[in-house]
C-alpha cells in the first residue's frame, strides 16, 4: 500500500511534465512565432506570415500526423531517434516550397530570417541526433523564447522562467536527461544569435 501511495504524487507529476511538454511543443511555438511575426517586424505582412506558418510548422504537422496514424512514428513527439530522420527530411523539404512561395511573393527579408533559421535549427538537430539524442523541444523553445523576447524588448527573466519550466517538464517527464536539455538549449541560444548575420544579409 506505500509503494501505491507514493507512486500516486511521481505519477500527478509526471502527467503535469508531460501536458506542459505538450503545451510548448515545437511546432506550437513555431507556429505562434511565426504567425505573430507581423507584431515584430513591421515589414512582414500577415499574408507572408500565414505562407511562412503554413509550409514550415502546419504542414509538417499533418505530414506528422499521417506518420502516426500509418504506424511509422510511434508518438508524436517521434521520441525514437530512428524515426526522426525521415520526417525531418519531410519537413525541409516542406519549408524550401515555402520559401519559394515567399520568394513568388516577393516577400522581404524580414520572414526570410525567420524561416530560415527554423530550417538551420533544425538542420542542427537532425545532425546532432544522428549520433547523439538533443532536446528539440528545448532547442525550439529557447529559439522562440528569445525571439519573442526581443520583440517585446528584452524581457530576460520571462525567457529563462519558461526555458526553466520546459528544462524541468522534459526531464521529470522523463523524455531527455540533464544533458539533452542543456544541449538543446544551447542549439537553441546559438540558432538565435546566427540570425543577426542572416539579417544583415537578408537586409
Amino acid at each position: 500500500m506505500r509503494l501505491t501511495a507514493d507512486a500516486a504524487p511521481a505519477q500527478q507529476v509526471r502527467r503535469l511534465a508531460l501536458g506542459i511538454s505538450h503545451f510548448l511543443a515545437p511546432v506550437t511555438l513555431a507556429t505562434l512565432l511565426l504567425l505573430s511575426a507581423p507584431l515584430r517586424r513591421e515589414q512582414v505582412s500577415w499574408s507572408e506570415a500565414l505562407v511562412s506558418a503554413c509550409f514550415t510548422t502546419i504542414v509538417p504537422w499533418l505530414m506528422l500526423v499521417a506518420a502516426k496514424l500509418r504506424g511509422k512514428v510511434t508518438d508524436m513527439h517521434v521520441t525514437r531517434r530512428h524515426q526522426r530522420h525521415r520526417i525531418y527530411a519531410l519537413t525541409a523539404g516542406s519549408i524550401v516550397s515555402g520559401l519559394l512561395l515567399l520568394w513568388a511573393m516577393d516577400a522581404g527579408g524580414g520572414i526570410f530570417r525567420e524561416v530560415l533559421a527554423i530550417l538551420l535549427g533544425l538542420f542542427a538537430v537532425s545532425m546532432i541526433n544522428l549520433r547523439w539524442k538533443v532536446s528539440v523541444h528545448l532547442s525550439g523553445g529557447t529559439y522562440a523564447a528569445l525571439q519573442a523576447a526581443n520583440g517585446m524588448g528584452g524581457c530576460m527573466p520571462l525567457v529563462l522562467a519558461g526555458v526553466e519550466v520546459l528544462s524541468w517538464a522534459r526531464i521529470r517527464s522523463g523524455q531527455h536527461t540533464a544533458s539533452q536539455v542543456c544541449g538543446g538549449v544551447l542549439v537553441g541560444v546559438v540558432i538565435h544569435d546566427a540570425g543577426n548575420p542572416l539579417g544583415t544579409v537578408l537586409g
